[in-house]
């Protein structure tokens, strides 16, 4: 069992794959950053794609310098294919870039029911 409990604490069971991938998302606009870290949006991509995704590091604004040993803002995502992260990857650029979008057309930005 000696041998079991060394793999276990490397991330990897006997017989087991992890994959994982990871997609910053700091220099996003803001509502883009939100669509892709709130829960029902994950949670539907996590669904759809079988990865697990994470948020992770902190934001910082642009021109801010980032102190040593902190990370910009990221989702880490991860699965036990590499297809299952490449499809939870794809599926949140595919967010984002609709969120850009979306925010790009006239007259087009609201927040909530609201219209800004």
């Amino acid at each position: 069992h000696a041998a079991g409990a060394g793999a276990a604490k490397s991330g990897i069971v006997a017989g087991e794959k992890h994959f994982e991938s990871e997609l910053e998302i700091n220099d996003f606009p803001q509502q883009a950053r939100w669509k892709v870290t709130h829960k029902d949006s994950l949670s539907q991509i996590c669904e759809f794609t079988g990865a697990a995704i994470t948020t992770r590091g902190q934001y910082y604004a642009p021109g801010k310098p980032v102190p040593p040993g902190e990370r910009k803002l990221y989702l880490l995502i991860e699965g036990p294919t590499e297809r299952c992260v490449q499809n939870g990857k794809q599926k949140l650029k595919e967010t984002i870039e609709a969120e850009v979008n979306r925010q790009a057309l006239p007259g087009g930005f609201t927040v909530g029911k609201y219209k800004v």
